[in-house]
């Protein structure tokens, strides 16, 4: 029983990483799913946004899972919040918890590629005229274009390519390529303003306000991995887009 716990408890700290959560979360729920199934032990936990290693004090039981790739899904991050309080509360066992947690870990993403695009490019669209407050109506077209086709570009880069950041530099490059191109057509005014709006949707802004968190809640370790994860990536972003307005 308490061996299984452990599997569980991990497999369920892994979904929470690879959706982006902040690391107390990861440790309290790990903990609150292995220490219901051991009444005499107490849970160790160390996780990090590379790997989670559980450990049962005083037994052999013991567990590391490696996590290979994160992104941002909070309605994951609600569900395995959700469940591990229900099995906690006896309102399931602990193998309708793993069946549950499987199923939410193959599960398709919630919403289609398509509607994203579509949302990243409303994102960019709707943010020029926050950030800039002009309101040009004209630029409304190609900023929602530039954000879309960018949100494309780093979503099926990041799918096929190993290289980190790559991802975000050639989506920047596109945003600030159709931005260019498309003033240069007369298709919208103002470049500056449309790259402004078009280039939010990869920013890492929960990553960023997480890494806060976590340091703050003194998870030092992985709040630095992520601080420094989310300044590489707004590097490779103001680089991809520099180049554009250097070159062109």
């Amino acid at each position: 029983m308490e061996n299984k716990a452990i599997d569980v408890g991990v497999l369920a700290g892994k979904i929470l990483v690879e959706a982006g959560s902040e690391m107390w979360r990861v440790e309290d729920t790990t903990k609150r799913i292995v220490d219901h199934a051991s009444v005499n032990n107490k849970t160790e936990a160390f996780t990090s946004l590379t790997g989670l290693l559980v450990n049962l004090k005083d037994t052999p039981y013991t567990r590391f899972m490696q996590v290979e790739k994160r992104g941002i899904n909070m309605d994951n991050i609600n569900s395995v919040n959700t469940l591990s309080r229900q099995y906690t509360a006896d309102q399931l066992t602990l193998d309708e918890l793993e069946e549950k947690l499987l199923a939410l870990k193959n599960a398709r993403p919630q919403y289609p590629l398509w509607l994203q695009t579509i949302g990243a490019g409303f994102e960019g669209a709707f943010f020029m005229f926050i950030f800039t407050q002009t309101y040009n109506w004209a630029d409304f077209p190609l900023a929602f274009f530039a954000g879309a086709v960018g949100y494309l570009v780093t979503y099926y880069v990041g799918s096929r390519v190993r290289i980190r950041f790559m991802s975000e530099f050639l989506g920047a490059l596109t945003v600030g390529l159709c931005a260019v191109i498309g003033v240069r057509l007369h298709l919208g005014v103002n470049i500056e303003n449309i790259i402004i709006g078009a280039i939010m949707p990869p920013l890492p802004g929960i990553p960023m306000i997480n890494s806060m968190r976590d340091i703050f809640e003194g998870n030092l370790l992985s709040g630095i991995e992520r601080l420094m994860e989310s300044l590489i990536i707004l590097s490779a972003i103001a680089f991809g887009v520099g180049l554009i307005l250097r070159y062109m």
